[in-house]
């Protein structure tokens, strides 16, 4: 009968505030908050060292993508982190961390997008090609076999992006009536947390689908250079991390393995495993998105601009045939809308 009053209590009881959360604090404890700063400060080194090179050697079309999606690793390891000092501060970190992966989705897509130079570069080098729909995770072979291809048109591309940008504007709104609850009374965000999570997760594999048909069609003349799949995978780690290790700590709580010492609950000690996960794995990732955004790409929107090393040899090679007519030739420069560059030679007779 003990045990389950004591149960009962540790049940009913809420999150203790930073001084209650201080005072039952011992050398675990001062150790972990340590480790934490360590690993917050490793994760900033590493963004700006990944910023720094971004900025003096992309290309000015993908530059604010590419510092926009690297940022997402410190966002969450700054988040993680004031959720540990600060207990009654999770369910604001799950929400940041929700948001700057979704927003660093978007960001990505656009990278790929700038990567080919633009919607209309895309669509012009992808033609004759054709969108497949029958990729993972909502339309994989042989559920969606009877799924034709469709032809890549701006339209087509507009609705991929929508796949995308839905998922920062949904998760945005779930989040904001979580926190309204949470604000209004907390055992009414507890109760309807479960309700939520269907819509949280048909946007999750809405988006992901679109982010995998976008590589599915971009990989065919992009190439391997721009290691579209690992940039996709490492960022999607961080929604795939926090999702996984938050409701394996709330089964925990839920079949009552983790102890209850009184301020301290089995919630916080859940929110504690996982906060500390999190920002070893922060540390992880950003170093494997440096690896991935530290590297020289080719210059996709430049090809046909070496047409004007050509001239050159153009003209000797009309000096050595003893052309007498070279003064007749006209030579004609001129730029397009997309930044190539166009020669034309003119011959008189």
């Amino acid at each position: 009968m003990d045990f389950f009053n004591k149960n009962r209590t540790c049940a009913l009881m809420d999150i203790p505030s930073i001084p209650e959360y201080l005072s039952a604090t011992n050398v675990y404890g001062v150790t972990l908050v340590t480790l934490g700063t360590l690993a917050v400060v490793l994760v900033l080194v590493m963004f700006i060292d990944t910023l720094r090179y971004i900025i003096k050697n992309s290309s000015s079309r993908v530059k604010t993508y590419s510092a926009f999606v690297i940022g997402v690793y410190p966002v969450v390891a700054l988040v993680t982190y004031f959720a540990i000092l600060v207990p009654r501060a999770h369910l604001l970190s799950e929400a940041i961390t929700q948001g700057a992966f979704m927003a660093g989705m978007y960001q990505l897509f656009c990278l790929f997008v700038a990567y080919c130079g633009g919607e209309a570069e895309l669509i012009r080098k992808v033609k004759p090609g054709s969108l497949n729909l029958r990729v993972m995770p909502c339309c994989c072979w042989p559920c969606c076999f009877f799924l034709p291809p469709i032809e890549v048109t701006k339209n087509t591309i507009q609705r991929l992006r929508l796949l995308v940008l839905q998922l920062p504007v949904v998760q945005g709104l779930v989040y904001l009536v979580l926190l309204v609850m949470w604000a209004e009374r907390e055992s009414l965000y507890q109760v309807n947390y479960m309700y939520l999570q269907p819509v949280i997760i048909i946007s999750i594999l809405f988006g992901v689908w679109g982010m995998a048909m976008t590589i599915n069609l971009l990989k065919g003349f992009l190439g391997d250079e721009y290691l579209m799949p690992p940039k996709f995978i490492v960022l999607q780690l961080v929604l795939v991390l926090a999702k996984m290790q938050g409701a394996a700590t709330r089964g925990l709580v839920w079949i009552d393995i983790l102890p209850c010492r009184p301020p301290i609950t089995p919630t916080v000690y859940a929110n504690l495993i996982h906060n500390t996960l999190m920002l070893a794995e922060m540390v992880l990732l950003q170093f494997a998105a440096r690896k991935l955004y530290k590297r020289i790409l080719p210059d996709f929107t430049n090809e046909g601009i070496g047409t004007i090393s050509t001239i050159g040899g153009i003209m000797a090679t009309m000096t050595d045939n003893n052309n007498s007519n070279c003064e007749n030739l006209n030579v004609k420069l001129g730029v397009n809308k997309m930044g190539h560059i166009n020669v034309a030679l003119d011959m008189r007779e």
